[in-house]
């Protein structure tokens, strides 16, 4: 398995292959499985938008959030990429009356450097597909003399599902979760699910529209 190993340094940068990352400390992407195929939801939208594939990408770092609105059937996406050695952001939000998607350049609130790096810690680099969870995603089980098992269960059925769709070096991966607010509370003892939530959020807190 390759190994990539990126050096994130305060003053200045250094390159690792052919990936150049500047910022503050120092990551390991070793152990870190890619996909081999581009499962993304997203790749009409993206053809909408004239957006490269996210496999296809040549951003040194590209880290993308789709939310698909289900009520009204529309996506907005969040991407925060690196272009050389120069963080960039762009938001595109759909709209159904008048139909069109909208571009806005987005930037930090503290800085590009701290916003990866609080999204590495939240685990985007690792994190499964929610439907991987259902094992952990139990709650108050119970068997009885029977031998019947019986649990409490949570159903979100409109809301928001979320797409992440990351690229670093010559990894890429692609997964998809929903509505984390909701599931991360009542399965609290999932981690995952927090996770998601705290991604979400951070794309929504520590970026704005310029």
């Amino acid at each position: 398995m390759t190994r990539l190993l990126f050096l994130l340094l305060l003053f200045g940068h250094i390159s690792f292959g052919q990936t150049i990352i500047r910022g503050i400390t120092t990551i390991s992407t070793d152990g870190i499985s890619g996909d081999s195929l581009n499962n993304s939801p997203n790749l009409v939208f993206n053809d909408r938008i004239k957006l490269v594939q996210i496999d296809k990408s040549s951003a040194k770092v590209d880290i993308r959030l789709y939310r698909l609105h289900s009520l009204s059937n529309t996506k907005t996406l969040r991407r925060l990429f690196m272009v050389d050695t120069t963080w960039n952001a762009v938001e595109y939000d759909e709209w159904n009356k008048p139909v069109k998607i909208k571009k806005y350049k987005l930037q930090a609130k503290s800085s590009f450097d701290s916003l990866f790096l609080r999204l590495l810690s939240y685990n985007i680099l690792t994190l499964p597909n929610q439907s991987d969870l259902k094992s952990k995603m139990r709650k108050d089980v119970e068997v009885d003399e029977e031998g019947y098992t019986t649990e409490r269960k949570i159903l979100v059925t409109d809301g928001e599902g979320f797409t992440i769709e990351i690229k670093i070096g010559g990894k890429f991966r692609v997964y998809q979760f929903y509505n984390p607010e909701s599931y991360s509370k009542f399965y609290n003892n999932v981690s995952e699910l927090k996770d998601y939530l705290k991604i979400v959020q951070t794309f929504d807190k520590f970026l704005d529209r310029k």
